[in-house]
């Protein structure tokens, strides 16, 4: 009995599908590359509004300022009185609270900053009241003083210039 094999071609088949899958990749790669290219441009942007921002801003009266952010801090205080087991709770509105007023009375955006960067900022006594807010802030257990920390606050924002 004899036996033959007859190879095939080997483009036989249509180049249609491989011409197909090929022109998909590259279409999803041009967009990639092109959603790439505009978040650069726009964080870019963004950079140049909050340089804008601070251009713009003004020195608040602090008198107010100082009034506002010292009835915001004994509403916190007063929260933390009702529940004094909510430690947590009381640095993380702490925290926001101060950076708010820095932010309001200076124009540097601190709300975004690290710790590395008030200190790199030159913002000695708000980067000693996060630092402190640090621990009590992240830690597993919450222990801190908070009464004393709300007075440190206190004493923060009444002595600003």
């Amino acid at each position: 009995m004899p036996t033959t094999v007859d190879l095939q071609k080997m483009f036989k088949y249509s180049a249609g599908p491989i011409t197909m899958a090929a022109l998909a990749l590259a279409v999803v790669t041009a967009l990639i590359i092109a959603w790439i290219i505009a978040r650069m441009i726009r964080n870019k942007k963004a950079g140049r509004k909050n340089t804008i921002k601070s251009l713009m801003w003004s020195k608040p009266d602090m008198v107010k300022l100082r009034q506002e952010y010292l009835a915001k801090l004994m509403n916190i205080e007063m929260e933390f009185d009702a529940d004094t087991t909510r430690i947590r709770p009381a640095y993380e509105k702490m925290s926001v609270l101060i950076r708010d007023f820095v932010y309001r009375a200076t124009g540097v955006e601190v709300l975004k900053y690290t710790l590395t960067e008030i200190k790199k900022a030159r913002l000695e006594s708000l980067a000693a009241l996060i630092e402190e807010y640090y621990e009590p802030e992240f830690d597993k257990i919450s222990v801190g003083d908070v009464k004393a920390s709300i007075e440190r606050t206190r004493k923060v924002i009444s002595e600003w210039t």
